[in-house]
């Protein structure tokens, strides 16, 4: 039976209630932003501009890794970005080095690209996560963390369970580490599903 990111199969998720899904989240969730901010601060421990919210599970399904029989409504992903723009910035691929290093010095397999005038490197972590460091011409510096594929009982249920909880303010902008926090169980639901 296929496991998922967390190497759990479907029956093990079964055996889970909505709240024990839910505290699943949100550790997951606490661990991208710990390893967004490890990224972070290996290229800037200033501030990175946000670029919408990431409190919510992704539609799941299409995956960064295949899961057999994943698809809209038993599966779900994380992921997270921010954006930075160095004094000067140009875009050259050397600006991708302390990021690599990051990377080596983590242990994790990485490769390099040029797609489309950027360079970029995109790393996989040892626990299924993945990390794409972008450098634009612009100078605009984009950073990504995203979860391989986690099974769910209902994906609905559980984006309604997390983004019911969740009031849906982000800042323009923070520090490495600095988040909204996350909602509890025990929190009421602020933001009702429209549909």
């Amino acid at each position: 039976m296929p496991t998922d990111a967390a190497g759990l199969t479907q029956e093990d998720v079964a055996t889970m209630s909505l709240h024990e899904e839910f505290e699943a989240y949100r550790e997951r969730y606490h661990h991208m932003q710990e390893l967004l901010q490890g990224a972070q601060r290996s290229v800037n421990d200033g501030p990175w501009y946000w670029n919408g919210g990431d409190r919510v599970p992704g539609i799941g399904g299409d995956g960064l890794e295949p899961l057999p029989g994943a698809d809209t409504r038993n599966s779900y992903d994380l992921r997270t970005d921010r954006i930075w723009s160095p004094p000067g910035a140009t875009g050259n691929a050397r600006d991708l080095q302390p990021m690599i290093e990051y990377f080596d010095e983590q242990g994790w397999r990485h490769r390099e690209g040029h797609p489309a005038g950027t360079h970029d490197t995109w790393a996989k972590t040892d626990d299924g996560w993945q990390i794409e460091y972008v450098i634009q011409p612009n100078g605009d510096y984009a950073l990504t963390v995203f979860s391989e594929l986690f099974w769910t009982n209902d994906g609905d249920a559980l984006s309604e369970a997390v983004g019911g909880r969740n009031d849906g303010v982000y800042p323009d902008e923070s520090l490495p580490g600095e988040y909204p926090p996350f909602p509890g169980w025990d929190d009421p639901i602020v933001s009702p599903p429209k549909i």
